[in-house]
């Protein structure tokens, strides 16, 4: 599910960025690990690069969803994770074109926070639908420095996002049970 998250939301970000700029190419933004370029890459770099840099069980949640797994007859609880997503704005060649590009990135998320994909009912993998929740994560210079130092240190232009993934469960047609609230024993124990 992380991967189809992260992928759509590269999608997203794509099908916004080419279809307002005709020159842009096709597969404009991608969905690569910017840690993994090597130089002879990055000086042909002309895109939007899509890397998840952490993941984390979101803890306030997971305390509501477990609070619902308790009670008799419930539904699934969802499950909700925070994905720590960088997009780097890469243009070699034009540092003012890569920092236009962010500026573009950063005004969709702005205008586009909320994302839902609801789960294919005709599809066999089973995935289920998922929400995704952009707020724009500034971790401090120290945090920065030591992400990209991680990454080879080859640093871009770029913003980091956190992103809320609820997961939405496929509705299961299981019947209702009800509580208890009285027995018959037939058979007495002597």
């Amino acid at each position: 599910m992380i991967y189809q998250a992260v992928n759509f939301l590269a999608q997203q970000l794509n099908e916004h960025l080419t279809s307002t700029d005709a020159n842009l190419p096709a597969d404009f933004t991608q969905l690569r690990n910017v840690a993994h370029l090597s130089d002879e890459e990055v000086r042909n770099l002309n895109n939007i690069l899509v890397t998840l840099v952490n993941v984390s069980e979101d803890n306030v949640m997971k305390n509501i969803a477990e609070s619902l797994r308790g009670s008799i007859g419930s539904k699934t609880a969802p499950k909700y994770l925070n994905l720590y997503v960088l997009f780097s704005s890469c243009n070699y060649l034009s540092y003012p074109d890569s920092l236009k590009m962010l500026s573009r990135m950063v005004a969709f998320f702005e205008k586009n926070p909320i994302f839902t994909k609801l789960a294919d009912t005709d599809q066999e993998d089973g995935m289920p639908g998922f929400r995704l929740n952009v707020d724009s994560y500034a971790p401090g210079f120290d945090e920065s420095n030591n992400m990209w130092t991680t990454m080879g240190g080859k640093q871009f232009p770029h913003m980091l996002y956190r992103v809320r993934l609820i997961e939405i469960p496929k509705p299961v047609n299981s019947p209702k049970m009800g509580i208890i609230k009285q027995f018959e024993l037939k058979d007495r124990l002597s």
